[in-house]
């Protein structure tokens, strides 16, 4: 097991998702992808595994497994001031945060804990704000418009990172050809 991925499949409530989302997958007319990353030059020791993300992403959209995948480059931290939230790209994001920490009651999972609001201050400026930090990769899965998963995320009783999304997707396609560009 490397940390990026936690092979939790004996946790119900990571089961009874695979299985519900397995059959949507199936279903679906239209499967994508967002995935949402701090920087497109993230830290050196998380390089790797974001290329690796979104090289395999890419794959499965070649292999016309995944009909899309978006790449949303969010910060570092979302100031929460009402300036800068009231800009169409504060709203945005916003928005997306929500939606994907509405995601999960039915599996019981939460993203919240991978979304940071912390408290700042500049005691030479006496300056004070709110900040969002999000996770420096995460990744949500559409079926037919739908949210179906948000990854990295708490279920039951396990942590699962975006590898596991990762690994439930080559799952769900198991049985079709999948091959990846030269």
């Amino acid at each position: 097991m490397t940390r990026e991925q936690t092979h939790s499949t004996d946790d119900p409530a990571f089961a009874e998702w695979l299985e519900t989302t397995d059959d949507r997958f199936a279903d679906a007319e239209r499967r994508r992808v967002q995935v949402f990353v701090r920087s497109l030059l993230p830290p050196l020791g998380t390089k790797g595994t974001q290329e690796a993300l979104i090289r395999r992403l890419d794959d499965l959209t070649a292999a016309e497994i995944l009909d899309d995948v978006s790449v949303t480059v969010t910060g570092n931290r979302l100031c929460l001031c009402e300036t800068c939230t009231g800009t169409d790209a504060g709203t945005n994001l916003l928005d997306s945060f929500n939606e994907l920490n509405e995601w999960g009651g039915e599996f019981d999972a939460s993203v919240a804990p991978f979304f940071e609001t912390r408290e700042l201050d500049a005691s030479l400026t006496n300056e004070t704000a709110r900040a969002l930090v999000p996770p420096r990769i995460a990744v949500a899965l559409y079926c037919d418009e739908s949210l179906a998963g948000v990854f990295p995320c708490e279920m039951g009783d396990s942590t699962l990172a975006t590898a596991d999304l990762v690994a439930a997707l080559d799952r769900f396609c198991e049985g079709q050809e999948v091959v990846a560009e030269p």
